[in-house]
């Protein structure tokens, strides 16, 4: 197992929370993905001497620490290994340790074996700090602290940038952390190992393959079945007879293997990411080692959006975001709602972010060298002006990792496609090759950590149910899902837009309300809209759109309103909470409600006229009907007109009913209604004829 130096700072030291994995821009992240955090002693890694000594004596100290404790992460003894497994993981990020869980929990023993993203990341006792977290975990941790880190304050006491990210980093460090830990340890109490190494699936001809099934076949209920055999290579070993082994390679063996491979920025032409010093993705970001001066993102979507909002509210000042095309059509990629994107490019440029539309970079003219502190990426852009950025960000998407040649997945008889997208069964995660099953970003959209865990727990279900009923029955991989965005204030939705609805036939409305429309929002987060789509015919809820404070944990109320079928109706007798967000819905009800021809108002008319009838009229019945009370011949009937009509239908409708049907349908204020206000209440009510 490598060990980067920033562990052999962390083991000298005995200071683990008090360093961070980052990259400075006074060195390449070729040479060195780390620098020192502790003021006790910032020379330490200066000296390529004592760092060479040291990584021997943590390597050594690793080592010893591994013989006598078998409890250090990322290790398993030779003896476990050597044992038949019923799974083995392939990937530890969300998707693959929630598939180990699953199958503990369904009796099975099982490996999750991961490959740390970055040897910085990797602490002595072989913690990985990016182990078991999404892919947006620094991204999360950074927006945390930059909402409670004041930067200015810092600033105003002549804290240098340098002393600033660092303080910010270490508090990144220690969420990383504590998230790690708390998945390795959940792996240790459901009796789960987790080996570190890199993952290659083998062909079922493959002979260690085969070799495996001979040695195996005592264990198996059914040898044909079959199994899949692992090998790892750059992993730590703690043999039963010489102790700890580094760089050791090792074969695992398992009835099923489940592939969570995940994903890795889309890298575009053009742009010189081996000055990854100042020039990152949405990988390499989470190695960042500098407070910028200035930030140009490119591309609109969520990442890109995410990072804009958190490094303008860490106080740059200059914070760019690049953008293709245009914003309309990249926030309706998203399925985001027009009115949600309009309010957050507001919120942007209200806080200083500018948003260029049409524009990208052509050319990358000067990247600084390393050490070139006061200088400037300088770029052209694509007409023909030039533009200046201490950092340049590109969120241009991420692709599955499922044609990566070290995961052996073609090879191994994996259908993948030529993005990388691994192929497989929507009801069961079953991809081509036999045993073999795939979760999370490596089988594409949504690519998601909430719907790649229920992927890998699905798939490990179907894997090793042995009842007669189908556990994927009620499984629909196409279902939609919620989606939040940890901007600055937060972004949520589920469900459709109004534009959405009316392409799959929906005649909809829409109910807005501000968050100001609520005490919560007006005194502690005025800045926000809760957005209703509503069916026009029924009341029933079809979306729910929202940003503001805490709306990626609104949405899941509105995702369960939509689900369940919920009509805006419903949602004006829910008493809601005082001083809370979510008496918002009942705003958004509200202005939903004044937009229907038949709102709430409506509602307990309607239950009295469809009391004992739900068959339709016909327009030619209803016309009869209609012109035999109008007997003046002049198209409108009063109330007493009214109330004769109903009766002449059979049905005896009391006066206080007539005459709130008379207030509601009579928009011209002359005290009668005429036959198409009539019909447009039968329509709606739907009532039988006496003949039916």
């Amino acid at each position: 197992m490598k060990i980067s130096p920033l562990a052999t700072v962390l083991l000298s030291l005995a200071l683990p929370t008090a360093t961070a994995w980052t990259v400075s821009r006074h060195n390449s992240a070729v040479t060195s993905r780390s620098s020192y955090m502790s003021i006790r002693s910032p020379s330490l890694l200066q000296s390529t001497t004592v760092k060479d000594a040291a990584i021997e004596e943590v390597t050594a100290a690793k080592a010893a620490t591994a013989s006598i404790n078998p409890e250090v992460f990322g290790t398993v003894s030779s003896s476990k290994l050597n044992k038949l497994y019923d799974l083995v993981v392939i990937g530890g990020g969300p998707a693959g340790v929630a598939g180990a869980i699953k199958a503990a929990q369904m009796g099975r023993r099982a490996i999750v074996i991961d490959k740390p993203k970055f040897d910085a990341g990797v602490l002595p006792n072989g913690l990985d700090l990016f182990f078991g977290g999404p892919t947006g975990l620094f991204s999360k941790a950074l927006r945390d602290l930059a909402k409670s880190t004041n930067v200015g304050a810092l600033r105003a006491q002549e804290m240098e940038s340098d002393v600033i990210w660092k303080q910010i980093t270490n508090g990144i460090v220690k969420l990383a952390m504590r998230n790690s830990e708390g998945q390795c340890r959940t792996l240790a109490r459901y009796g789960i190992d987790y080996l570190q190494g890199s993952a290659m699936l083998l062909g079922e001809d493959d002979e260690a393959n085969k070799a495996a099934e001979k040695k195996f076949e005592g264990d198996m209920d059914s040898p044909e079945d079959g199994l899949r055999s692992v090998k790892v290579t750059n992993t730590g070993v703690l043999d039963d007879y010489v102790g700890f082994v580094d760089n050791a390679e090792v074969t695992v063996t398992g009835t099923k293997v489940l592939v969570c491979t995940g994903s890795k920025s889309t890298r575009l032409p053009g742009i010189p990411f081996e000055e990854s010093h100042r020039i990152f993705d949405s990988d390499t970001v989470n190695l960042l080692g500098y407070f910028p001066r200035s930030v140009t993102i490119s591309g609109l979507g969520i990442i890109g959006i995410e990072f804009a909002n958190i490094f303008n509210a860490l106080g740059v000042e200059d914070v760019n975001i690049l953008v293709r095309g245009d914003v309309e059509t990249s926030t309706k990629k998203l399925g985001m709602d027009m009115d949600v994107a309009n309010e957050l490019m507001r919120l942007l440029k209200k806080s200083g972010v500018k948003v260029i539309e049409g524009t990208s970079v052509s050319e990358f003219t000067y990247v600084p060298p390393p050490g070139a502190d006061d200088e400037y990426i300088e770029m052209k852009l694509n007409d023909g002006s030039t533009m200046q950025t201490d950092l340049f960000f590109a969120a241009t998407g991420r692709y599955p990792v499922g044609k990566n040649e070290e995961t052996g997945l073609e090879s191994a008889g994996v259908e993948v496609a030529d993005r990388g997208m691994v192929g497989i069964d929507k009801k069961t995660l079953a991809t081509s090759s036999k045993n073999v099953y795939a979760a999370g970003d490596v089988i594409g959209p949504p690519a998601l950590a909430s719907t790649s865990m229920e992927q890998a727990q699905r798939a490990v279900s179907a894997m090793f149910h042995e009842g007669d009923d189908d556990v994927t029955k009620d499984a629909n991989h196409d279902d939609p899902l919620s989606i939040g965005v940890w901007t600055i204030p937060e972004m949520g939705y589920f469900g459709l837009t109004k534009d959405q609805a009316e392409k799959e036939g929906y005649s909809v409305v829409e109910g807005t309300a501000r968050f100001d429309q609520c005490l919560r929002g007006r005194v502690f987060a005025p800045d926000g809209l809760c957005k209703l789509v509503v069916d026009e015919k029924t009341g029933t809820v079809l979306g729910c759109h929202l940003i503001g404070k805490e709306a990626a944990e609104m949405v899941h109320y509105g995702m369960a309103l939509v689900k369940a079928g919920t009509s805006i109706f419903d949602i004006l007798q829910t008493v809601y909470t005082a001083v809370t967000f979510h008496e918002l819905f009942k705003e958004a009800a509200l202005d939903a409600n004044s937009k229907l021809d038949f709102g709430v108002e409506w509602q307990e008319i309607f239950g009295v006229l469809q009391a004992e009838c739900d068959v339709e009229f016909s327009e030619e019945y209803l016309r009869e009907r209609f012109d035999s009370i109008d007997e003046d011949g002049s198209g409108e009937l009063d109330e007493e007109e009214m109330r004769a009509l109903f009766e002449s239908m059979g049905r005896t409708v009391s006066k206080r009913i007539i005459a709130n049907i008379m207030r509601l349908s009579d928009t011209d204020g002359n005290g009668t209604i005429d036959f198409e206000e009539f019909k447009a209440i039968f329509d709606k009510i739907g009532c039988p004829t006496e003949e039916a």
